[in-house]
């Protein structure tokens, strides 16, 4: 393994730390929405007791839970018995601010996802013209698999390339959906809560 590795280049290094930066940003952030899923009956539980008008019951409860559904439930019912544009404004600050938590390093696994292919391209490009440097350094000795052998070695930082942008593209989609599965469930439970506490 180390072979091909040092086969492929300098590029391969810098391939390298972007699968390590992809899978660190992956593990945050999987160990970030596991940990604001994990009230997930939460949000019903207040919805339940505002439409009970048990307000005090139901802010206590979504102070003492986690998670970005109940961050905004607990801005709408802190402004509770004001006007409807007041509090619609709170809840719409505070799940934008929860979005902006969930969306975090987010883009930087979408850029190494377009940007590892790339990185492949520009290591095998190199690679040819060294291999076809070497090739008319040779003149009249002209071995074809030595050519043959610079431009596999030169494809190794294409394959690399893919090997990181595939497993980035598939978990960025992964996460993002998970960003607007909360985002559905904000906007969801916030304009539920609007619709009880305000005047």
């Amino acid at each position: 393994m180390w072979y091909f590795f040092d086969a492929g280049g300098p590029l391969m290094y810098l391939l390298l730390a972007c699968s390590v930066l992809t899978l660190a940003y992956t593990i945050e952030r999987s160990i970030h929405f596991f940990r604001a899923g994990r009230s997930a009956d939460v949000p019903e539980a207040v919805h339940d007791l505002i439409e009970k008008e048990q307000i005090d019951g139901a802010l206590r409860l979504s102070q003492a839970s986690s998670g970005p559904v109940a961050a905004v439930l607990t801005a709408g019912l802190l402004h509770a018995g004001e006007k409807k544009e007041s509090i619609e404004e709170e809840v719409t600050l505070t799940g934008n601010k929860e979005i902006k938590r969930l969306s975090k390093n987010l883009h930087l696994i979408e850029l190494i996802s377009r940007v590892a292919p790339l990185i492949g391209l520009l290591g095998t490009v190199l690679g040819m013209v060294n291999a076809f440097q070497q090739f008319s350094y040779a003149n009249s000795s002209v071995d074809p698999s030595m050519l043959a052998g610079g431009i596999w070695e030169a494809l190794l930082t294409t394959a690399a390339g893919l090997g990181v942008a595939i497993p980035s593209m598939v978990v960025h989609h992964l996460l993002e959906e998970k960003v607007q599965s909360f985002t559905f469930l904000m906007q969801y439970y916030g304009s539920e809560a609007i619709k009880h506490l305000g005047k």
